[in-house]
């Protein structure tokens, strides 16, 4: 009989990855285990080369519409994100004490509302990030600097494995 967990009741549930908008579920899994209490929470896709190059390429794809987002809009969409994530609070902090082993104070107490606070932060920013207005030696001239968005970038935490490997020995 399969463990039950708060994501859908059922340890067989394997966490997709999320690629242009979709969920993929990849044929190959790896266990995420509790450090807690060493139980299978679920199990989570991986990614392959082939994933991660289709992940790069949406990303691309969508880059450049977003680099293209008024500040006004960009500004919306942190503050929607640090609602949803204060309307979600419990439920994440659930996850990140099943999947880290975090104590409740840490995850529900500090990480979950730290993280909607910076994102509101991020939000009041964004007019400043785009661009500034800059005053140059000579009298009565000054200069405008753009900001844009580098690019696309991949990064990889491998968070899981090190727990992995450390069970392991």
């Amino acid at each position: 009989m399969a463990e039950t967990n708060g994501t859908n009741g059922s340890s067989s549930y394997n966490v997709p990855l999320w690629i242009n908008g979709k969920e993929v579920t990849t044929p190959t899994t790896f266990d995420v285990i509790s450090p807690s209490n060493s139980k299978l929470l679920w199990h989570c896709s991986s990614a392959s080369t082939d994933d991660a190059t289709a992940a790069v390429e949406a990303a691309q794809k969508a880059y450049n519409s977003w680099r293209k987002t008024k500040p006004v809009k960009v500004r919306e969409i942190f503050l929607k994100a640090a609602e949803i994530i204060d309307r979600r609070a419990e439920e994440l902090g659930s996850y990140m004490e099943e999947e880290t082993g975090a104590p409740d104070i840490f995850a529900k107490g500090f990480n979950v509302p730290s993280t909607s606070e910076m994102v509101r932060d991020l939000a009041g920013r964004v007019s400043g990030i785009m661009g500034s207005i800059i005053n140059c030696a000579e009298d009565g001239t000054s200069a405008l600097v753009f900001k844009e968005p580098y690019g696309v970038v991949l990064g990889i935490a491998p968070w899981q494995l090190g727990v992995a490997a450390a069970r392991r020995q």
